[in-house]
């Protein structure tokens, strides 16, 4: 998995945090998967902590099944954060999913 693109301030200002989610070649399967979604936890726990409002995960296109289970435990995990797609000019159709944090 590759780093955030860019960092989520303390303050919970004006820059969205990007994260990253493809695979490096050569990993695939249900722990890769797993992987991602712990991933995913702990990015979206440090952005709450921090006051954030917004971030987004690049998930990019595939097969769809890293968006679902994202946006699967995101609802079941996180009622307070709502997820829907990220601009479709910057990300494409379906390549990313933005989560909106609601204290």
């Amino acid at each position: 998995m590759k780093g955030s693109r860019s960092s989520c301030p303390p303050s919970g200002g004006s820059k969205i945090r990007e994260i990253d989610l493809h695979l490096r070649p050569g990993q695939s399967g249900a722990e890769a998967l797993e992987r991602q979604l712990a991933r995913v936890r702990g990015e979206l726990n440090s952005s709450i902590r921090a006051g954030a409002r917004e971030i987004i995960f690049i998930h990019g296109f595939g097969s769809g099944r890293l968006r679902e289970a994202l946006r699967a435990l995101i609802a079941a995990e996180y009622p307070s954060c709502t997820c829907h797609d990220a601009s479709f000019a910057r990300y494409g159709y379906n390549g990313a999913t933005a989560v909106t944090i609601t204290k």
